[in-house]
């Protein structure tokens, strides 16, 4: 036995593939894309140089990790361990990781500019925690959300947005010490809210079960001054002052919009429409639909390159990435990635010269080369990949 563990881990030792933890200061940070696996105890580093599996990182055991991002300063990356009501915290110069308790279920987050805060939505337990990133400890865990889905907070640092599934409304958090809270109302069905709701996003209204899609993001403008909300069962989206928190303008789009991203040149914010496989280009300006294009079923998230010319929106339902001409605001075609995969998330490098796509029924990740169009496949990244993770890059869950 003694001899069969001391093979082990010379293999390990030895092994180009460190089981236990990865080098991060070995790399260039804006070089490497991790991918979170769900359904094992580690995040896959893969070199975008080479598009090489290159390393893995522990996590949390059982941890069923739902995403992952850097602080702004590269310094710590935190992952949410949904199953063990955990985040952890990894020090990328240390390699230490300190894992923090949180509420029930931790899936979506945001760090704040400063690389201060970070603000996990506990979505099975209702409650938002705010993590204080010097100490790496929760200082408060905000109760009175419906299935929160995440944070996104203003560069300022003083103002989180607090998108819930469970029900048409908007938290928004002061954090100056006191962490004040208050709501916003979006769509026309926000009085639901006011009804008992339970933990798949069903409101009991006059004795009858009604499904609530709720919000799924806050999407801000590159100049935050306005905040964009799709509002699942309003079929709308809802435009927010920043500075005033007042509602400004509601989009009528198309059935069950996912939510708004928002296009790196600042012309527009994209929302899939996955009730009629639409999707509405909305102008971010001028606050008015500009097109409405065909989609597929199932999309899951839109990302860019040549600065915003050029549009890929995944589709899981389809098992296809579709690509769009934003000069034109036409489609121009779609990437069929084959039998097996199953596409979740992607993200685009800070180049925009790639775009890395999760396939979780088949452990692989997709690799299009905007330029070309041209699609790899990189096997074996991790069993149920379910999101990826740029430096600098442009990423997004679901």
């Amino acid at each position: 036995m003694k001899k069969i563990i001391t093979i082990f881990f010379l293999v390990a030792l030895l092994s180009p593939i460190n089981l236990f933890a990865f080098d991060w200061q070995k790399y260039n940070l804006l070089h490497l894309a991790v991918i979170t696996n769900r359904d094992a105890n580690e995040l896959t580093i893969v070199d975008t140089n080479k598009d090489e599996v290159i390393g893995k990182q522990k996590v949390a055991t059982n941890s069923q990790a739902h995403m992952a991002v850097f602080s702004p300063d590269g310094k710590k990356l935190a992952i949410a361990a949904t199953a063990n009501n955990l985040v952890s915290i990894l020090d990328l110069k240390t390699s230490e990781l300190k894992n923090v308790n949180v509420g029930a279920g931790p899936e979506h987050m945001d760090i704040s500019k400063d690389n201060r805060w970070l603000y996990v939505g506990n979505i099975e337990g209702g409650t938002v925690s705010a993590i204080d990133l010097d100490q790496n400890r929760e200082v408060t865990r905000i109760k009175g959300f419906y299935e929160p889905h995440g944070a996104t907070i203003l560069a300022a640092g003083n103002k989180i947005y607090i998108p819930n599934r469970g029900a048409q409304l908007i938290g928004i958090v002061e954090s100056a010490a006191q962490f004040s809270t208050q709501y916003i109302s979006v769509g026309s069905l926000a009085g639901l809210a006011a009804f008992d709701s339970d933990q798949a996003g069903a409101a009991m209204h006059r004795g009858r079960s009604i499904a609530v899609n709720g919000v799924a993001n806050v999407t801000l403008t590159l100049d935050e001054k306005f905040a964009y909300i799709a509002t699942g069962d309003a079929n709308s989206v809802t435009v927010l002052d920043t500075a005033t928190d007042k509602i400004i303008r509601t989009i009528p789009v198309g059935l069950d919009p996912w939510r708004a991203y928002a296009s790196p040149d600042g012309k527009y914010m994209v929302v899939p429409n996955n009730g009629e496989q639409t999707i509405s280009v909305i102008d971010a300006r001028s606050h008015t639909m500009v097109a409405t294009l065909p989609g597929e079923s199932d999309m899951t998230g839109v990302n860019f390159a040549a600065g915003g010319k050029k549009v890929y929106v995944v589709s899981r339902g389809a098992n296809q990435i579709l690509v769009y001409d934003f000069s034109t605001l036409e489609k121009t075609g779609q990437l069929d990635m084959g039998e097996g995969a199953r596409l979740e998330t992607a993200s685009t490098t800070p180049a925009g010269d790639k775009i890395y796509v999760a396939s979780s029924a088949n452990n692989s990740l997709y690799v299009i080369d905007t330029a070309s169009d041209k699609v790899k496949r990189i096997k074996n990244v991790g069993r149920f990949p379910w999101g990826v993770t740029i430096y600098q890059g442009q990423n997004y869950c679901h």
